[in-house]
């Protein structure tokens, strides 16, 4: 009888870390309208070459893919609808890559290292990766490949979650345009969240919308995130729907913050500001609109008239030309569960932010087969040809399909080059993963 395998939620994680941690799955825009499941389902698969990522990336094929390396460019990574990126511990970095996601659906992108600096660049009126067509962005999500019908130039559903995101010191590394975003969304890019990443060293943080005839409805959901160290841009948003909740933009004394812009509509709450310039801001004759609620403003210098903060007692109001309208937006979602006070915020999200705080025992998925509910912690690559890599050090026990222990110990890897083909079970601490051995 053939046997259907059904992933009902994709990297669901123990933590070692407090006894009590942060819900850390998928919630905001990204979990909307049949949610963001990446790779799921998929082949899980570790590349070892640029070559390799490059393949198992492209294309609607889903596959979850383990970054357990360092991949260093200057190159462009162009994903394809259908995907898992999973940085292994902290050793997954993706250096001087900008990665693309361009008219593509359905990607989860976990606990990965990101930075452009020192990428080689070319300046023919506009910074771009030497030899290549596009910006130095960390990540671009967009949607304007004219070779697609115009009605399919979308992109939907994107999960980015414990990454880090960084480039130079600003006050040191001076040329504000060396660099692009970190994050950048622009065109019809729908159903997207950011979370509990990690963004410092850098001029211009996000930029959402690329222009004032970038006239789409966007939905971002940015929650749980720590900007550090970042002059403006966190985020500019023109035009769409902004739910920024629970994040800490700290050391910024010279920086700008959310900059509601164009027929913008924002809703921000319960954030921590310390000591930032100038917090949020917009441009009135443009109508980007904010509601705000909840926040705390703490050693910031510019604020708007309709905050008064006992935490900034020297902050000066905005000028009128930075102004904005209050915005009637409201979220569409629930997100009781993940919401913090926030005076909580600094610490909470200092502690669980970036790469390395999806702890052992790893990504687990869990997986329906038929009536039995099976918990699979990675064992990478599967199927396998006889080489096994664990996600860490661990006890084991393999089985085969009559329920024979045929191997066992404890280690970060197995080799099953004497064992027959077929099917079996590597049972870690009591998680088990289906293994195919050709």
């Amino acid at each position: 009888m053939k046997k259907h395998l059904l992933f009902a939620l994709l990297l669901t994680c123990t933590f070692s870390l407090f006894a009590q941690t942060p819900d850390f799955g998928i919630y905001g825009y990204a979990a909307m309208d049949g949610s963001t499941t990446g790779g799921a389902g998929g082949q899980v698969v570790a590349p070892t070459t640029f070559a390799q990522l490059q393949q198992y990336a492209s294309g609607t094929t889903p596959y979850v893919i383990l970054i357990d390396r360092e991949f260093k460019g200057p190159n462009v990574l162009k994903m394809g609808s259908n995907k898992t990126l999973f940085g292994v511990g902290t050793k997954g970095f993706i250096n001087q890559i900008g990665v693309s996601i361009q008219c593509q659906h359905n990607i989860i992108i976990r606990n990965i290292r990101f930075t452009m600096s020192g990428v080689p660049i070319s300046n023919d009126g506009e910074n771009k990766i030497q030899g290549f067509n596009f910006d130095p962005d960390c990540i671009a999500i967009q949607a304007d490949d004219e070779t697609l019908p115009e009605a399919d130039r979308k992109s939907s559903h994107i999960w980015i979650d414990h990454c880090e995101f960084y480039n130079e010191d600003p006050y040191v590394m001076l040329d504000k345009d060396r660099y692009d975003g970190l994050v950048d969304i622009k065109n019809d890019v729908q159903f997207v969240t950011i979370s509990w990443n990690y963004f410092h060293d850098h001029h211009k943080g996000c930029l959402f919308g690329k222009g004032n005839s970038d006239n789409f409805d966007r939905t971002v959901t940015m929650h749980h995130n720590k900007f550090e160290t970042i002059l403006s841009r966190i985020p500019l948003q023109r035009f769409g729907k902004l739910h920024m909740l629970n994040n800490y933009i700290v050391d910024c004394p010279d920086g700008n913050g959310l900059n509601v812009r164009i027929n913008s509509n924002a809703y921000v709450e319960a954030n921590y500001f310390d000591n930032v310039k100038k917090p949020i801001f917009g441009k009135p004759e443009e109508g980007g609109k904010a509601f705000l609620k909840e926040n705390v403003f703490k050693n910031c210098g510019v604020l708007p008239s309709v905050i008064t903060s006992s935490l900034s007692p020297n902050a000066e109001p905005l000028n009128s030309s930075e102004e904005f309208s209050i915005s009637t937006y409201v979220p569409p979602y629930l997100y009781t569960k993940l919401k913090i006070a926030a005076n909580d915020v600094p610490s909470k999200v200092t502690t669980y932010s970036g790469i390395g705080k999806l702890q052992s025992p790893a990504p687990t998925i869990t997986a329906l087969e038929g009536e039995e509910l099976i918990h699979l912690l990675y064992a990478y690559p599967n199927p396998t040809e006889g080489q096994l890599k664990l996600s860490h050090e661990v006890k084991w026990a393999l089985s085969n399909s009559m329920g024979e222990t045929v191997m066992q110990g404890e280690t970060d890897h197995l080799d099953l080059k004497n064992q027959p083909a077929g099917i079996y079970f590597l049972n870690m601490e009591g998680n088990v993963q289906k293994i195919q051995k050709k």
